[in-house]
């Protein structure tokens, strides 16, 4: 049986998560005050296995590097964001193991951002969460005017077929 926890930042607008199953599980877009996802990993009782960015970008603030290293968790990020640390690099289609039978399948969904990626989590092969970032938002979808005003009208067009997809 799965998971998935919320952890909202008041405020600020943005959720993340931890999702997994009996004894691992993964943080999505981690608040940068990392302490909320140890503390709800260490009331669920499970050990954070990888850490998943749905993208890199100056509208939030991300703890996602600081968990993966303290955790020794894989730290998931967009194949094409640019960044000077070390990552693993996760494009359209790839999935990483959770838990037992709970995997997580990035899913490219650019607009927001022009690597935004989704991530689907699935329990025995069936999709049974999505974590949409910045791409698709509760009665809304993310800015694509945010990155570069050059990019705006082609990162609106992406983020209109990343929302019908």
């Amino acid at each position: 049986m799965f998971f998935v926890d919320t952890l909202e930042t008041e405020g600020l607008g943005n959720r993340s998560y931890l999702a997994g199953g009996a004894r691992t599980a993964v943080a999505v877009d981690p608040p940068r005050d990392i302490d909320r996802v140890l503390a709800q990993a260490a009331l669920r009782g499970v050990r954070i296995v990888a850490v998943a960015e749905t993208h890199v970008h100056n509208d939030y603030v991300t703890g996602g590097l600081e968990l993966a290293r303290l955790t020794g968790a894989r730290y998931l990020v967009p194949a094409g964001a640019e960044v000077a640390y070390t990552r693993v690099p996760v494009a359209d289609g790839d999935v990483q193991p959770v838990d037992e039978d709970l995997t997580l399948r990035a899913v490219a969904t650019p607009g927001h951002t022009p690597h935004h990626t989704s991530y689907v989590l699935a329990e025995s092969g069936h999709a049974v969460a999505a974590f949409t970032g910045g791409s698709l938002l509760i009665g809304g979808v993310g800015r694509p005017d945010l990155v570069e005003p050059r990019l705006t009208e082609r990162l609106a067009r992406a983020q209109h077929a990343s929302v019908h997809r």
